[in-house]
């Protein structure tokens, strides 16, 4: 018996994956809630609507904490204040995207969970969750050193423009979810 290549476990192992994610997909298609979906024509438009506005709500959180760390609006509230008003936002606005985000994969899950962008958007928002969590905790630990810090930190200013690009990353790949299609 000739030894594997190197590499034949872990591919056998993703196409073994992906065979397990396909059949979900089907048989999610299969179901009377993605019937419904995909046969009742104002769900998925309203749907996306909700979708991009809790988008917008998560961005604009994001956008609006970066500007306060980059001293550039709310000066005049603490970190803790700024993160206190919009972090709620943003959780808030990743649940409405978190149900709408189902609805929609619920209607068209083979074009949805097999498509690299999707997952690519999923690992993502992970990273993106992990931050978020990260800065909250670390706002509420250290709230002074965040208020006498933050603007003369290049480091805290890097990760706040990183965790922006992160989200706009996210939304662009769910983006492209609709354009990338590809057969297995």
């Amino acid at each position: 018996m000739a030894p594997a290549r190197p590499g034949a476990r872990p591919r056998r192992m993703l196409e073994g994956a992906i065979r397990m994610l396909q059949s979900f997909a089907s048989w999610l298609s299969q179901t009377p809630a993605s019937q419904i979906i995909q046969n009742v024509l104002w769900i998925i438009p309203l749907v996306q609507t909700l979708h991009i506005l809790a988008i917008a709500v998560v961005l604009s959180s994001v956008a609006m904490i970066d500007l306060r760390i980059f001293g550039l609006a709310g000066r005049r509230a603490t970190m803790m204040q700024t993160a206190d008003r919009y972090v709620p936002w943003l959780w808030w606005g990743l649940l409405v995207l978190a149900l709408t985000g189902v609805t929609l994969i619920t209607g068209e899950p083979v074009r949805s969970l097999t498509n690299p962008a999707f997952q690519i958007k999923m690992l993502l928002l992970l990273g993106a969750m992990a931050v978020t969590i990260s800065f909250q905790r670390s706002v509420r630990k250290n709230a002074v050193v965040w208020d006498t810090r933050v603007r003369s930190s290049a480091s805290i200013r890097v990760a706040a423009v990183g965790t922006l690009l992160l989200w706009f990353a996210i939304a662009v790949a769910g983006r492209w979810i609709a354009y990338m299609v590809l057969e297995y």
